[in-house]
């Protein structure tokens, strides 16, 4: 049975999401600014560690006709412990998560994230005014749920790059036809994505 969230709980749940809210705002519009002016630059990064994955995948499985099927892209919720708010790009076949040790390639979308530190130091500030002595425990709440801002942002950029991700020629040789590219918590609810576009080129 799970236990009921304390009046404190609620309270800095409320005040921190409206401070989020204020500051995620700008900040996403900073992003997009950013994104537009460096944005073959930032591509680019990944589409060559997406690319690296794909031939190391064909080296691999040359002689065992082993074609790609899955590719999961998960945010490691160590990521918000260690600062590093990396990534974990996995390659599958058929047999979804069979493989202990699958392939994987580990990647942070630094121009998402680069302004994370500062803008928690503000939440902090703002968020002290109105609950008093926040915990350590408190804060990391926060800075989870603020890491899941940028998650989401994250997972609209991966959907929109993947179409370049189609192009490569690594990816026609070794990729069935209805392959999946999936964004979520590792080994839970998924959401499927790289999907319209391709969809629309068919």
């Amino acid at each position: 049975m799970e236990k009921e969230p304390s009046q404190r709980e609620q309270q800095l749940e409320q005040v921190s999401l409206k401070v989020f809210d204020e500051i995620w705002q700008k900040r996403i519009v900073n992003i997009k600014k950013d994104y537009e002016i460096n944005r073959r630059q930032y591509d680019n990064e990944i589409i060559e560690i997406m690319h690296n994955l794909l031939l190391s995948w064909e080296h691999l499985y040359k002689d065992q006709e082993k074609n790609l099927k899955y590719v999961i892209i998960s945010p490691l919720s160590s990521g918000v412990i260690t600062r590093s708010y990396e990534l974990q790009i996995a390659l599958f076949d058929q047999e979804l998560y069979v493989e202990e040790n699958p392939l994987c390639a580990y990647w942070t979308p630094k121009f998402i994230y680069k302004d994370m530190e500062e803008d928690m130091a503000l939440c902090r500030e703002k968020v002290s005014k109105e609950i008093i002595r926040i915990r350590e425990d408190e804060v990391y709440e926060m800075h989870r749920r603020y890491a899941l801002c940028h998650a989401y942002a994250v997972m609209f950029y991966m959907d929109e790059i993947m179409w370049k991700v189609y192009e490569l020629p690594v990816w026609l040789k070794i990729a069935v036809q209805d392959v999946k590219i999936m964004y979520g918590t590792y080994m839970e609810r998924m959401m499927e994505i790289g999907k319209i576009r391709k969809e629309e080129e068919q």
